[in-house]
Formats: C-alpha cells, structure tokens, sequence
C-alpha cells in the first residue's frame, strides 16, 4: 500500500464497521527494523517509511516477541488475545488463510484501490 501512496489508515477506517483502534506486534516492528537495515533498497526504502508512519500516527504496539518469537504467530495470538471485535490487515496470503482457519476477520486489499473485510 505504501508503494501506491495510499493511507492504510484511512482505508481500514472507511472499511470497517464501528470505531477503530490499530495496534500492531512488536514482532512486525522489529521485522521492519531488520529490513529497513538489511533489505534491498526498495524494500529498505519502504521499510522506513512503515516505521515512520507508524511513530507518526501513535499506532499501538502489542508485546509479544519474548513469548511468541514467529511474527505471524504472534500476530494470529494477539488477535485472538484481543477484546471485542478483531480484525488483521495483512497483504500476506498464508497469514490471511491461518487466521481465517481461526474464524478472525481479515482485512486485505483486493486490486489496486479496495480493501475488503473478509470472515472465512
């Protein structure tokens, strides 16, 4: 979403039902860090500005790496660790079909311009 200048904010708000709260795992911060340092330079390039927008929009970081060290595990256990309604946004089509496996909503985008909210 980053490549196409699109606010992944933005989107997830005009897609969901309800009031909003984005949080994400501290497994994804520091993957991003790590490929921010080491990536090839595009994917170093967007790494940063994730991070970046991240900080700049007060995103919530939820601690899990100590007891999940697997991003994509501690990302389907913060979710469902979470309270009320939870859906995961996520451009990764593994991740997409283990977290439908759990019954969670998954927000990701269909095309260039349209996220959909999808239940498996």
């Amino acid at each position: 979403m980053l490549k196409g200048h699109r606010n992944f904010q933005q989107e997830i708000r005009s897609v969901a039902s309800g009031p909003v709260s984005l949080a994400t795992t501290d497994g994804v911060i520091m993957e991003l860090q790590r490929l921010a340092r080491r990536g090839t330079f595009v994917t170093s390039g967007l790494a940063e500005v994730a991070l970046e927008t991240l900080g700049k929009e007060g995103i919530r970081i939820v601690n899990w790496s100590p007891e999940v060290p697997n991003v994509d595990t501690s990302i389907v256990a913060a979710a469902l660790a979470g309270k009320g309604e939870v859906a995961v946004a996520t451009t990764d089509r593994r991740l997409r079909d283990t977290l439908f496996k759990h019954g969670l909503k998954v927000i990701f985008p269909r095309g260039r311009h349209r996220l959909i909210v999808s239940k498996a």
